[in-house]
């Protein structure tokens, strides 16, 4: 199902998505921009761009990857360590498709 069919009656609220963020940041005033202006246009633009991180986006590739590692590595010690002391008892962590996106937020 694409992105498109997903979000096709979302309704979102632009309050922070048109706030002026770096002069905020910097101790400026806050300001918000026009929606029809070119940086309000574009600063929805980003926010509707895959490159926006947002709570409901999943976590970075980069840190699913090394999540998922970390994990069979530790798999990997406790069946090694079974084999060599079968009086061990193994006890090895489930794997679940958004385990990693839950511990990165």
């Amino acid at each position: 199902m694409s992105r498109t069919v997903r979000r096709k009656n979302q309704r979102h609220e632009y309050v922070w998505v048109l706030k002026d963020w770096d002069l905020f940041l910097k101790g400026g005033p806050s300001i918000r921009h026009d929606q029809r202006s070119p940086a309000g246009r574009k600063a929805i633009t980003l926010f509707h761009s895959y490159k926006e991180v947002t709570m409901g986006s999943s976590a970075p590739r980069w840190y699913r990857k090394v999540f998922d590692r970390r994990r069979r590595t530790r798999n990997d010690r406790v069946m090694r360590q079974w084999l060599r002391n079968h009086d061990f008892d193994p006890v090895f962590e489930a794997s679940h498709k958004h385990d990693a996106n839950w511990s990165w937020w």
